[in-house]
């Protein structure tokens, strides 16, 4: 099976200040679909179907000098609930690095928005509770997460979204400083409508996905959003296509400086945040 990803037309120009990217095109009809993935910026998106609204990896703070940030004014609408943010049904945290999850804006979060359920790895909520704003009240709209390596996957309800959540090792595994990472790979299907699928930082190598091949093929993804990184490694499109039973992918946690192997690759990705996508569903 051929992985079916979708060329970007991403025009390149050499200005003055280096390489610049045109606006990007995406060969999705954003109209012709109910629900859309908007993009905020490393592995940050919100997925929306009609009144259904989830966020994965919205709040964070750490660039680690190469990454992209959530505008300032898009981060105040998360906070906030403004506009597009208003009415969300639950968050995602894939792990608690920097670059996806801070405890304080978490906190803030629950406690601007009182009928959100947050759903994140145990090492997440323990630096939340461990935060100066925590409160106990929280607790009941949590679902924290302590799957081990291997672990059968956690099936998750919000409402009529259904959900689960399986532990695949970070990238770099098996980095004794990886191992102990709780990152977690979650399909979302958001009650009949769409089936998404958000990755974290997962590790590109076959042997974390196989023994769950069941658990993967029971439910078709509709779109993927898994780190660039799975667009250059030998395995990452027979991981997607073949084993995670995944039609579509969009590459998430692209650097700033996006990389030439990543350019020439073919494959769809988000780099700008604002950038909007129609999800295909039967």
């Amino acid at each position: 099976m051929t992985f079916k990803s979708v060329f970007l037309a991403c025009a390149l120009s050499f200005v003055s200040l280096g390489l610049s990217y045109a606006p990007i095109a995406l060969a999705h009809d954003v109209e012709s679909h109910d629900a859309k993935a908007r993009y905020l910026a490393n592995s940050a998106v919100l997925i929306a179907q009609g009144e259904t609204k989830v966020l994965f990896d919205p709040l964070f703070h750490n660039d680690f000098g190469q990454y992209q940030l959530v505008p300032d004014d898009v981060r105040v609408g998360i906070l906030q609930g403004f506009g597009i943010f208003s009415g969300v049904d639950a968050v995602f945290i894939s792990h608690a690095h920097g670059d996806h999850f801070d405890a304080g804006d978490a906190n803030q979060y629950m406690n601007n928005h009182q009928n959100v359920r947050f759903i994140a790895p145990m090492q997440a909520i323990e630096a939340m509770k461990k935060h100066e704003d925590w409160q106990d009240g929280f607790d009941s709209r949590i679902t924290a997460i302590d799957l081990d390596y291997g672990d059968t996957p956690l099936d998750i309800h919000v409402g009529e979204i259904k959900a689960s959540a399986v532990r695949i090792p970070h990238a770099g595994w098996p980095d004794p400083r990886r191992v102990s990472v709780q990152n977690m790979v979650y399909r979302v299907s958001l009650g009949e409508g769409a089936t998404v699928m958000h990755m974290g930082d997962a590790d590109p190598r076959p042997q974390h996905y196989t023994p769950f091949a069941d658990h993967w093929q029971a439910v078709e993804t509709d779109t993927a959003f898994p780190p660039y990184w799975f667009f250059l490694s030998p395995n990452g499109a027979t991981i997607l296509s073949d084993t995670l039973n995944v039609k579509d992918a969009i590459g998430v946690h692209v650097p700033t400086n996006v990389p030439e192997r990543l350019q020439d690759s073919g494959a769809q990705f988000f780099y700008e945040s604002g950038q909007v996508v129609g999800i295909k569903h039967p």
